[in-house]
């Protein structure tokens, strides 16, 4: 039995230690890297839904027809500056739309409406690129 176990060892060519880590390494690697890119992905969401929140909570104050508007070009800053995302997928101005639908429970009175769609670019080693549409929309009756 020990000679046998002894015999196998010796059939064993050098460097096959290091082939076998450099496979393993590599798997396990990649599967560090798409689970970090997927929390990146839902960290994105999560920041772009509060942005979106927020947009439309200065907008509802800052109504066109209270008594201190803002432009669209000031409420989409609201939004932009919420989401603060890492570089290649950052928030710009035209990703954000604000609109001003009529409430379907009040006729009378108007909804502030912001809508963030933002396509986010995934970064995985060894995987082609992808781009994932991320939406988020927030909306709320116009206090002023």
């Amino acid at each position: 039995m020990k000679q046998q176990i002894i015999s196998l060892r010796a059939k064993r060519s050098p460097g096959t230690g290091m082939v076998e880590f450099a496979m393993g390494a590599t798997i396990f690697l990649m599967l560090m890297f798409t689970i970090i890119e997927m929390a990146m992905v839902v960290y994105s969401y999560n920041t772009i839904s509060h942005a979106a929140r927020e947009c439309v909570r200065y907008a509802i104050v800052h109504s066109p027809t209270g008594p201190n508007p803002a432009t669209t070009a000031q409420i989409k800053g609201i939004a932009v500056g919420y989401a603060d995302l890492p570089a290649p997928n950052q928030l710009v101005p035209s990703d954000v739309t604000v609109t001003w639908p009529a409430d379907p429970n009040l006729p009378s009175s108007d909804d502030a409406q912001c809508t963030i769609a933002l396509n986010y670019s995934l970064r995985i080693p060894f995987l082609p690129s992808k781009t994932l549409p991320l939406t988020a929309t927030a909306r709320m009756l116009v206090s002023q």
